[in-house]
């Protein structure tokens, strides 16, 4: 009977590292994007001038952000699934999705 807990348990840790890969990757494809977005918007909206530029890299840089924030986590939540002591972002999240959401609404408004 302990060996099935045992095993069950490695299993359940298993899974947890799995959906935290995913989850980081999914920070990390959503960052591409925002990054590649960005320099599409710099390179390639010739007729705006400066303004496409500074959308460009608003958007550059909120990539980046999320980039950076999703590696963070992903660390973060690797030490404490290992640890077993696992707590969920409240703060960081909401702030940095906060960010990333002002930092793309201001780069639609100087880009219009």
């Amino acid at each position: 009977m302990d060996r099935f807990a045992e095993r069950a348990s490695d299993g359940d840790r298993a899974v947890n590292h799995l959906a935290n890969e995913r989850t980081y990757l999914a920070w990390l494809r959503t960052g591409l994007s925002m990054v590649a977005l960005g320099v599409a918007v710099a390179k390639f909206a010739q007729g705006r001038g400066i303004h496409a530029v500074v959308a460009g890299v608003t958007l550059l840089l909120a990539g980046l952000m999320l980039i950076f924030y999703g590696t963070a986590r992903y660390h973060t939540v690797r030490r404490q699934l290992i640890a077993g002591s696992f707590t969920p972002a409240r703060f960081s999240s909401v702030v940095t999705v906060t960010v990333v959401t002002l930092l793309t609404l201001i780069a639609g408004l100087v880009f219009l």
